[in-house]
């Protein structure tokens, strides 16, 4: 009887434990998928300026070029557009960032920065468009340098916090 109390006690704070390393990843998964998200704002930012890509084709190459989870914003996007007829680059990529909140580990505050691309995609010649893109990924790096400051600190409360919970959750049903 013994052992089984001793396994369950082992399981709980083992339990807990991946519970908490699990949200510690998710800090280093923030900051790769704002450097990926970054990165992939260049390539449509080359495509649209340089090789005066459409908007549609833009979308669909930055996609192939970008990592998952990103890339489905991209994806999602391009796919609207292309698929239904009078849907505007705005709503397109509203879904694409509706899709991007659903896969990724990103906060708030950085999808809301992503909002801000909607009205302008496709509402102006390459050149403001570019200005705009090159504007946003300066945000991007900023929000991106704010999270890998944030990285050490988030991931110890959260490996930490996952083993004490553990503990306390077992104190408490002895």
């Amino acid at each position: 009887m013994l052992w089984l109390k001793t396994m369950g006690i082992c399981l709980t704070i083992a339990g807990f434990g991946m519970w908490g390393l699990g949200g510690a990843r998710r800090f280093s998964r923030r900051v790769t998928q704002l450097r990926d998200l970054r990165l992939a704002m260049g390539f449509l930012e080359k495509e649209i300026i340089f090789m005066h890509t459409p908007l549609t084709r833009a979308l669909e190459r930055t996609a192939r070029f970008a990592h998952p989870p990103v890339s489905q914003l991209f994806w999602a996007a391009s796919r609207h557009l292309q698929s239904k007829a009078g849907v505007t680059a705005q709503e397109a990529w509203q879904i694409g960032i509706n899709k991007l909140a659903q896969t990724s580990d990103l906060g708030k505050k950085d999808l809301a920065l992503l909002e801000v691309v909607a009205p302008q995609l496709g509402m102006s010649d390459a050149d403001q468009q570019g200005k705009f893109v090159r504007l946003i990924q300066e945000e991007l790096k900023l929000l991106e340098d704010q999270a890998a400051q944030e990285v050490e600190a988030g991931q110890k409360i959260w490996s930490y916090g996952g083993f004490i919970l553990g503990a306390v959750v077992v104190l408490l049903l002895l």
